[in-house]
């Protein structure tokens, strides 16, 4: 909400100046306004602020019996090397099995040319 605020206090009156004093029309007028209360709206709604900060420490403190960021990479690293669970086959017959003739290139439908 305060984004808003500060990007119609800024945006809306900088609109009105390019129209009156720069003599732009209407459209331009509202677009600059529009692009500079974007601008500020991203920078006012991107900060911190003590609500923020209290949640940070919260979680910092409920998650204290969390490994440590480096060591959470290298769990992750060791679980991904970890063998599955085995595909299960497919129950559709290839061509091979059907007794097609596959074409050059060796897998059937494939014209045997680089792509």
């Amino acid at each position: 909400m305060r984004g808003l605020v500060a990007a119609a206090a800024v945006g809306v009156p900088l609109a009105v100046f390019v129209t009156l004093s720069l003599h732009a029309t209407r459209e331009i007028a509202v677009l600059i306004g529009a692009a500079v209360g974007l601008a500020i709206f991203a920078v006012v709604a991107t900060q911190h602020d003590a609500h923020d900060e209290a949640a940070d420490a919260a979680w910092r403190e409920a998650a204290s019996d969390l490994p440590p960021v480096s060591d959470r990479v290298m769990l992750e690293r060791m679980q991904v090397s970890l063998p599955g669970p085995e595909k299960s086959r497919k129950a559709v017959p290839t061509a091979r099995h059907r007794g097609e003739a596959t074409k050059p290139g060796g897998a059937p439908g494939s014209t045997g040319e680089p792509r």
